[in-house]
């Protein structure tokens, strides 16, 4: 019985591969029920049909020369050259009429060793920041290690000055904020079981300068079935601002950064983002979700893009952060690393463990939380801002406090 259906099998599939012109002679007398692959001859009342009901349409194309599409119109299609079958094409022409994704990641460049060309310019990046002998990350972002309900975590702190250069006068006009400028709009992040009480006072609540939070986060890819791994929170002191990043030195310390972040979330009754309301909010929420952590409590919430969309659309060629930074400070980021690459830039340090490209992706992320305090500051008293191009001594000031940083 168990050689009666190894035979039955094997001629199914050389049926297959003959209706698909792919079979050879032995694999065609298999295909009618002559010899097997073992070189034993069978006649056909011994290898009956494996299924009674198989078509007999499919045994007369297995059995005769029938051309594989049997549809004039496209037997003239393909003749004309109006259309090309896929198994016609170089797998190179074929990899490129795929989707933009396939073509980004699958399609090599001699030019970049073979590489796709998003990793080929990770790969240059990297080598132009991998300097020096690899360094554990104690050493490469100073900070301390901590413990939260079982789980660890890595927490780094600045404060004053070691924000950046201009924190002290960013912090003091911040601390002067009265009233949400009329570009940004306050709502309220809440959860389904929020009361409307609830809601209402978190609306109604003045606006206090030190119970404002900055946040921003790094992810280990755009999905929320991946990792959070770096959390960055930034709120005003008497000396300028105070930010602490948490992060995740391995995949599973993820829990570690969110438990802090719920703790130093609840002394705070707003969160400002740069399109937090959109992805890093409900990023956070998901991430939460999967490791059993409560819900946050119901937050106000200033998203700066659509305030900064409203302020620079016509300005500007698009609002991303970086942009709106460069034409507010009057000048770029030295040594910054570009957001695309972040994360695969965390995928090698948790592989390799050398923390030397994450000085890049902390001082880009604490970049990112002051340069919203410097955004607010510019909605709330336009004035005080220089325009792009106006602001020499302020472009010489932020230059040299980046490089402060990015060391």
């Amino acid at each position: 019985m168990e050689n009666l259906l190894k035979r039955q099998l094997a001629q199914i599939k050389a049926r297959a591969r003959m209706m698909a012109g792919l079979a050879g002679p032995e694999e065609e007398a298999v295909a009618r029920g002559g010899e097997s692959p073992s070189g034993s001859s069978t006649s056909p009342s011994e290898n009956p049909d494996p299924d009674p009901s198989y078509p007999s349409a499919v045994t007369a194309a297995a059995t005769n020369t029938a051309p594989l599409h049997s549809n004039p119109a496209i037997d003239a299609a393909l003749r004309s050259g109006a259309v090309t079958r896929g198994a016609d094409m170089p797998i190179v022409t074929r990899l490129r009429r795929g989707p933009w994704w396939w073509r980004r990641r699958s399609v090599p460049e001699e030019s970049r060793g073979g590489y796709s060309r998003f990793e080929g310019e990770f790969q240059e990046m990297l080598l132009s920041v991998l300097t020096g002998e690899p360094l554990a990350i104690e050493s490469a972002v100073p900070g301390e290690a901590r413990l939260l309900e079982d789980s660890n975590y890595y927490l780094v702190q600045f404060s004053g000055s070691e924000v950046d250069a201009t924190s002290p006068k960013e912090g003091t006009r911040f601390a002067r904020l009265s009233a949400w400028p009329e570009s940004a709009t306050r709502t309220v992040l809440a959860p389904r079981r929020a009361t409307v009480e609830v809601i209402q006072s978190v609306c109604e609540a003045p606006v206090s300068p030190e119970r404002v939070l900055f946040l921003d986060i790094e992810t280990a890819g755009l999905s929320a079935n991946t990792y959070l791994f770096l959390v960055g929170m930034m709120y005003a002191n008497g000396d300028g601002f105070n930010v602490e990043q948490v992060f995740a030195r391995d995949y599973t310390e993820e829990k570690g950064v969110l438990l802090h972040v719920y703790e130093t979330m609840q002394r705070f009754d707003t969160i400002v983002t740069y399109n937090g309301a959109s992805f890093d909010i409900p990023f956070i929420r998901t991430r939460m979700a999967v490791h059993r952590i409560p819900e946050l409590p119901p937050v106000g919430s200033v998203d700066l893009l659509h305030a900064s969309r409203r302020v620079f659309r016509e300005v500007l060629p698009n609002c991303r952060l970086v942009t709106v930074e460069k034409h507010l400070r009057g000048a770029g980021r030295v040594d910054d690393i570009p957001s695309r690459f972040i994360p695969r830039a965390y995928h090698e340090f948790v592989r390799t463990k050398d923390a030397r490209i994450m000085r890049n992706v902390a001082y880009h992320n604490r970049m990112d939380l002051f340069t919203m305090a410097v955004i607010l500051n510019h909605l709330g008293d336009p004035a005080a801002v220089p325009a792009d191009g106006q602001a020499t001594a302020a472009a010489d000031e932020f230059a040299a406090g980046s490089t402060t940083n990015a060391s």
